[in-house]
């Protein structure tokens, strides 16, 4: 990426459901952070799968981007991810490719390895089939074979149809990755890789591990190129202070998972007033210290920067904050800022005359 290139930017949400309000009420904010993101521009809004956390509403991302289908006309709609090992491939071909007859070519099918909860909750969803105990590449194969149609001779599925049939249904994957394990399952089925840097904000495995998907791509239909998603928690404010202080509740959701604790998100003021041990705020501060914090101009610096270092050809950003106006605001703020910060990176870029 040259310096004054134009970085696309895209929307991770987790549906977060704060205290004092509901599921209900998460996913109508959903929805209306889904047409902000399109209205400000960014490129994609994902929706995160996970389970048996009352701070969350995204435990079926295709319920709410079905329903973000309906209220949006341009941003691409995705799972980031669905984790694959908790459901049938062909339910989850079948899932999408009827989203992608409510939201033809903008959809995107991200595709995750881990559980997306604890073991127990995992087990839950996946009961006793023995199909689900199969490696994930298995389950990827079988996948994209009910997605496209196209079984390899002998596969004992061969013939069935994921429906809704019809041409053109099937999205482009994206492998979701927080080591060199993804980068080598995208790049064999060529397809876009997706690093969690959010969840290990590792930049030098996260270089690493694109380098290493773009060495051993192979083209497909879908991506006759590599390319490289890197997300990254945010949380952006007009001033520092303020950005300081959004990102108290992302401290003590993390501290209470930590502890198996399932309870709303914390309001500014929990967070803030909550009585932590030195033991428990060591632990907030380091999941505080994981996401990028800071004024517009600050984060646009450090996301150009994560960009660069990661050579990511996009990032995706997750801004859990409770208020969503405040979140919308957020998300306003950073896309200004990026942008102001590409065109003084462009008007510094020497010229060449003849």
């Amino acid at each position: 990426m040259s310096p004054s290139s134009p970085l696309p930017l895209s929307v991770l949400d987790l549906v977060p459901v704060p205290l004092g309000s509901d599921a209900a009420q998460g996913v109508k904010d959903a929805l209306t952070l889904a047409r902000t993101a399109e209205a400000l521009g960014y490129e994609r809004y994902w929706v995160a799968e996970h389970h048996n956390m009352a701070s969350l509403a995204s435990s079926v991302p295709l319920a709410v981007l079905s329903a973000a289908s309906q209220v949006t006309s341009r941003i691409r709609l995705g799972s980031g991810g669905v984790m694959l090992p908790n459901h049938a491939p062909l339910a989850v071909a079948e899932g999408y490719r009827l989203l992608s007859a409510l939201a033809p070519d903008r959809v995107d099918l991200g595709l995750g390895r881990a559980p997306g909860t604890d073991g127990r909750t995992a087990s839950a969803l996946r009961g006793a089939g023995a199909y689900m105990e199969e490696p994930f590449e298995r389950q990827l194969a079988d996948l994209i074979a009910f997605g496209t149609g196209e079984f390899p001779a002998g596969h004992p599925y061969a013939g069935t149809i994921a429906s809704p049939a019809g041409e053109g249904l099937f999205p482009p994957l994206w492998i979701l990755s927080s080591s060199g394990y993804g980068a080598h399952v995208a790049a064999g089925a060529g397809v876009g890789l997706a690093f969690a840097w959010h969840i290990n904000p590792d930049t030098a495995m996260a270089r690493a591990a694109a380098d290493a998907y773009r060495r051993a791509f192979v083209p497909s239909a879908a991506f006759a190129q590599p390319r490289v998603l890197v997300a990254a928690s945010v949380i952006c404010a007009a001033t520092q202070e303020e950005a300081e202080e959004l990102s108290l509740p992302l401290g003590l959701m993390f501290l209470r998972l930590r502890r198996g604790e399932t309870a709303p998100f914390p309001t500014v003021e929990e967070a803030r007033n909550y009585p932590y041990t030195p033991q428990e705020r060591a632990v907030a501060e380091a999941s505080r210290a994981r996401a990028i914090v800071g004024d517009p101009q600050t984060v646009a610096r450090r996301l150009r920067q994560l960009a660069r270092d990661t050579a990511a050809d996009e990032l995706m950003l997750g801004a859990m904050m409770p208020d969503p106006a405040t979140r919308a605001e957020g998300y306003r703020l950073i896309m200004e800022a990026v942008r102001d910060l590409e065109a003084q990176e462009s008007r510094r870029e020497p010229t060449t005359s003849y």
